[in-house]
C-alpha cells in the first residue's frame, strides 16, 4: 500500500491511467477465461463486453499524441476510455431490448443514435491508434460510399441506406461492428493471445528460441535458421507479424548480424519468418478462425488444408538461409548455441500444453475450448518446475499483457466490421463481382490478379485478419462464382492478404525487422519479398493445384507435395543465385522455370521438370568439379 501511495503522490494522473489499465485488463482477461470455462454468452452480449473495454484500453495504452506528457494526453484519453466503457454499460443494461427488437423496423431511440455515432467514431480512432491510419481510412471510404454512392455513375452507383437505417445496422445488429470478425476475436482468438502471454511469463517463449538454437544453431546459417524455426513456432501462437518480429527478432537478428549476415538480410529473414507464422498450424492466428466461420466448417479442416502450403513456405525460407550462408562462407558461432540436453531438461515440459492443444483440436473440441484447455495445462505444467513456477505478479502481468495484445485484433476486427456492414447493407460485393468480371473479360487468371492486387492495396498497413476479412467478403463470392472451390478461394485471399506485411512500400513486418537490425526499410522489404516468394505463388497453387490443400486422392496429394517441395528448392537456388557455385543468369532462369513447373498440377509436366532438375544438378555439379580441378592444377 505504501508503494501505491507513493505513486499516487508522485503523479495522480499517471496513477489513475495505470489503475484503469490494470482494472480493465485483468477484468476482460478473467471474463474471457470464465466464458472459456463455462461457455460464451449470447453473441451480441459477448461481443459488446469484449470489444468496448478493449477499445477503452487502447485509448489508455496508445496516447493521442506520443510526444505529449501523460498528464496532457490523459485529458483526452481518459474521457474517451470512460465513454467507451459507458457505451458498453448502456448496451449491457439495454441488452434485452436490443436483442429482441426487429432490425430496421422497431423504433431507435435518440440515445441509440447518439451512442451509435459515438461508437463508430471511437472505433475509427481506436483503430488509428493501434494499427495506424490505413484501416480507418478504408473504413471511412466505405462509409462515404454507403452514404453518397447513389450519386456515382454506373457501374459504381448503389442504393444508399437512410442515415437511421445505417446507424441501426452498424450499432444495433451483429452484422457490422459486432459482427463475425469481432465474434472471432471475442472467443478463441483472445484466448490464444492470452495463451501466448502466459507462455512469455512462464518462460516457454524463451524455451522455443533456445530449443530452435540448439536444434539448428550449429548448422550452416544457424542463427537465420533459428529465426525461421522460432518464428514459425512463436508466430503460430501470436498470429501477428509485427508482434512476432519483436518477440523473436530482438534475439535472432543480433545473432545473424554477429555471424556475418548483412543487416538488411537479417531483418528480412525475421520479417518473412514472422509473417509465415500465421500460415503455420495448429493455431495460424485470427484469420484462420475467421475463415472457418465464413466457410461454416471446423477449424481443423482449415488447419489441415494449410499444412502443405505452410511447409512449402518454411522450406523456402530454410533453404534460402542455408544457400545464402554457403554462398557467403558464413560459419556458426558455437559459443552462442546452448546444449540440447540442458535445454530439454529445463524446458521439455513446455511441449505438453502444445501437444494437449493439438490433441484437443483433433478430438473435436472447439478452438475456443481447446485454447482454454491449453492455458490451464500450461499453468499446471509450469507450476511443476520451480524454474517456471509463476508468482502472483506474473499471473497479473500475463493477464494485463494478454489484454494489451488483444486490443490490436479486437479493435481492428471491429473496424473491419464497419466495412463488412457497408458491404452487407449496400450490396457492394455484387458490384465488385460485376466490375471484376467486366475488367477480367471472363478470364479466371486475370480475375485472380485483380483480386491479389486488391489484397495488396487494402492490406497496406493493416494486420492480416482485417485485410483478409475485407477482401474475402468482396472477392470470395466472385471466385466461387467462377467455379473455384470455396476453401481454395478463401486460401487464395488469405495468402494474398499476407503479402502486404512484407511487400513494399507499406511492409509493416519489414519495417519492424529493419528497426531492430538498423537496415534500410525498402531494402529489407525487397529481400523479405524475395525470401517469401512462395507467398506470391501459393495463392495460385491453391486454385490450380488443389491437391496441395488435401483436395483429391491421397496418392496425388503426396505426389504433388513431393514435387512441390523439390520445386521450391529449385526456385530457391535460382533466386539466391547459387548451387555448388555462383550461377549464371541463364542457369537461374532454367532453375526458376523448372521449379514453377514442379509446382504445377500436371503429372506429365512434373515428370519432365523432375528430369530437368536432375539434369541441372548433374551438369552444375560436374562444372563445379571441373572448376575445382582446374584451380588445384593451377
Amino acid at each position: 500500500m505504501g508503494k501505491l501511495k507513493e505513486m499516487y503522490d508522485a503523479s495522480p494522473v499517471l496513477f489513475l491511467v495505470k489503475a484503469l489499465v490494470a482494472c480493465i485488463s485483468v477484468g476482460i482477461s478473467l471474463f474471457q477465461l470464465y466464458t472459456g470455462a463455462f461457455g460464451v454468452l449470447d453473441a451480441y452480449l459477448q461481443r459488446t463486453i469484449h470489444v468496448l473495454p478493449l477499445m477503452a484500453l487502447s485509448f489508455l495504452i496508445k496516447p493521442t499524441f506520443p510526444k505529449w506528457s501523460t498528464q496532457k494526453n490523459a485529458l483526452i484519453d481518459v474521457p474517451l476510455a470512460l465513454v467507451s466503457l459507458g457505451i458498453g454499460l448502456y448496451m449491457v443494461l439495454n441488452y434485452d431490448r436490443i436483442s429482441t427488437r426487429e432490425w430496421y423496423w422497431d423504433p431507435i431511440t435518440q440515445a441509440d443514435i447518439i451512442l451509435g455515432v459515438l461508437t463508430v467514431l471511437l472505433t475509427l480512432e481506436a483503430a488509428r491508434r493501434v494499427v495506424g491510419p490505413a484501416l480507418p481510412i478504408v473504413a471511412i471510404c466505405f462509409i462515404a460510399y454507403a452514404m453518397f454512392g447513389g450519386k456515382l455513375p454506373y457501374p459504381f452507383t448503389i442504393k444508399s441506406p437512410t442515415p437511421l437505417m445505417f446507424i441501426d445496422h452498424l450499432f444495433m445488429t451483429t452484422q457490422a461492428i459486432f459482427g463475425i470478425p469481432t465474434g472471432v476475436s471475442a472467443t478463441f482468438v483472445f484466448l490464444f493471445i492470452l495463451f501466448g502471454a502466459f507462455m512469455e511469463q512462464t518462460g516457454a517463449g524463451k524455451f522455443i528460441i533456445d530449443f530452435s538454437m540448439a536444434l539448428v544453431g550449429r548448422s550452416t546459417g544457424g542463427p537465420a535458421k533459428v529465426a525461421v524455426i522460432a518464428s514459425g513456432l512463436f508466430g503460430t501462437v501470436s498470429g501477428h507479424s509485427v508482434a512476432n518480429v519483436y518477440g523473436t527478432g530482438v534475439i535472432t537478428i543480433p545473432l545473424m548480424k554477429r555471424m556475418g549476415f548483412h543487416r538488411d538480410y537479417a531483418g528480412a529473414v525475421e520479417a518473412a519468418a514472422s509473417t509465415g507464422g500465421q500460415l503455420m498450424p495448429p493455431i495460424m492466428g485470427a484469420a484462420a478462425f475467421i475463415m472457418a466461420e465464413m466457410l461454416g466448417t471446423e477449424y481443423l479442416t482449415v488447419a489441415v488444408a494449410a499444412c502443405i502450403p505452410a511447409l512449402l513456405y518454411y522450406t523456402a525460407l530454410f533453404f534460402s538461409c542455408h544457400v545464402a550462408a554457403v554462398r557467403e562462407g558464413l560459419k556458426a558461432r558455437l559459443e552462442d548455441v546452448p546444449s540440447m540436453k540442458k535445454t530439454l531438461i529445463e524446458g521439455a515440459h513446455f511441449f505438453i500444453p502444445l501437444i494437449i492443444l493439438v490433441v484437443a483440436l483433433v478430438m473435436g473440441f472447439s478452438a475456443f475450448r481447446a485454447a482454454f484447455i491449453a492455458i490451464v495445462s500450461l499453468i499446471v505444467v509450469a507450476n511443476l518446475r520451480k524454474s517456471s513456477r509463476m508468482s502472483l505478479r506474473q499471473y497479473f502481468d500475463a493477464l494485463v499483457d494478454g489484454a494489451k495484445q488483444g486490443t490490436v485484433i479486437a479493435v481492428s476486427c471491429a473496424c473491419a466490421g464497419i466495412v463488412v456492414g457497408v458491404l452487407d447493407i449496400t450490396g457492394v460485393g455484387l458490384k465488385f463481382v460485376s466490375i471484376v468480371t467486366e475488367l477480367s473479360m471472363g478470364y479466371e487468371f486475370l480475375a485472380l490478379l485483380l483480386v491479389m492486387a486488391s489484397c495488396l492495396v487494402l492490406g497496406m498497413g493493416v494486420p492480416t485478419a482485417p485485410a483478409y476479412i475485407v477482401v474475402a467478403m468482396i472477392a470470395c463470392p466472385m471466385l466461387i462464382k467462377l467455379g473455384v472451390v470455396p476453401i481454395a478461394a478463401h486460401m487464395f485471399v488469405f495468402y494474398s492478404a499476407l503479402l502486404s506485411a512484407i511487400t513494399p512500400p507499406v511492409a509493416l513486418a519489414a519495417y519492424a525487422g529493419a528497426a531492430i537490425s538498423g537496415g534500410g526499410v525498402m531494402r529489407t522489404g525487397i529481400i523479405a519479398s524475395r525470401l517469401g516468394f512462395v507467398t506470391f505463388i501459393v495463392p495460385y497453387l491453391c486454385i490450380y493445384n488443389p491437391a496441395l490443400l488435401w483436395q483429391g486422392p491421397l496418392w496425388f496429394v503426396a505426389f504433388s507435395a513431393v514435387t512441390g517441395f523439390i520445386g521450391v528448392v529449385s526456385a530457391v537456388f535460382a533466386l539466391e543465385g547459387y548451387m555448388f557455385e555462383r550461377l549464371k543468369f541463364y542457369n537461374r532462369i532454367v532453375l526458376l522455370g523448372v521449379g514453377l513447373c514442379l509446382m504445377h498440377h500436371s503429372i506429365l509436366l512434373n515428370l519432365a521438370a523432375l528430369a530437368g532438375f536432375a539434369a541441372m544438378v548433374l551438369v552444375l555439379k560436374r562444372q563445379n568439379r571441373q572448376a575445382e580441378e582446374v584451380a588445384q592444377a593451377a
